[in-house]
């Protein structure tokens, strides 16, 4: 029992350190409108074919190839996929950093909308961490890493922020 709460407590410490980590990475000087008005998903397309396990079936396929060749694109893409999951957390802190202006400077009252960017960052990094799991996983087979789930939550944050945004004129404080 004694093992089982350490090893909770070590977990707990773990999830609050990334999320830490996580919820730091913020450009405070990009929120503005224009980076609003100029940020758009499909920058993220690639994220959902680049660890598809076909593209390792064809190449092994190929004459001429030996495991070495799959085991270093596999690394190579991983490394990608992990420099699309930074960008992906950047951009949701914005979209953060920016809901954040918003609440402050709007001239009603958005306690509600507060408390929905809280929850929403929540589970947002849970989805961060289930992915990095994922990740890690993948070269032992792990069935799939999928990224939708992370794309659809920043899409919901940005189609939020963005009906905010055209509802009141905090965003005009921004800049």
């Amino acid at each position: 029992m004694v093992v089982f709460a350490i090893v909770l407590a070590a977990a707990l410490a773990c999830f609050a350190l990334l999320f830490w980590r996580l919820a730091s990475r913020l450009d405070a000087k990009s929120c503005t409108a224009e980076w609003l008005d100029r940020f758009s998903l499909k920058s993220y397309a690639p994220m959902e074919r680049l660890l598809d396990r076909n593209d390792w079936a064809f190449l092994a396929s190929q004459p001429g190839y030996r495991p070495e060749i799959g085991k270093q694109l596999m690394a190579e893409r991983r490394k990608i996929f992990r420099a699309y999951l930074r960008m992906l957390v950047r951009d949701f802190n914005q979209l953060m950093g920016i809901g954040r202006l918003m609440v402050v400077y709007s001239n009603q009252d958005q306690q509600e909308f507060a408390r929905s960017l809280g929850r929403q960052q929540v589970k947002f990094y849970a989805r961060v961490c289930a992915l990095h799991l994922q990740l890690a996983l993948y070269p032992l087979g792990w069935p799939a890493v999928d990224a939708r789930g992370l794309l659809a939550a920043l899409g919901a944050m940005r189609s939020r922020v963005q009906q905010l945004a055209v509802q009141s004129p905090a965003l005009g404080h921004m800049a």
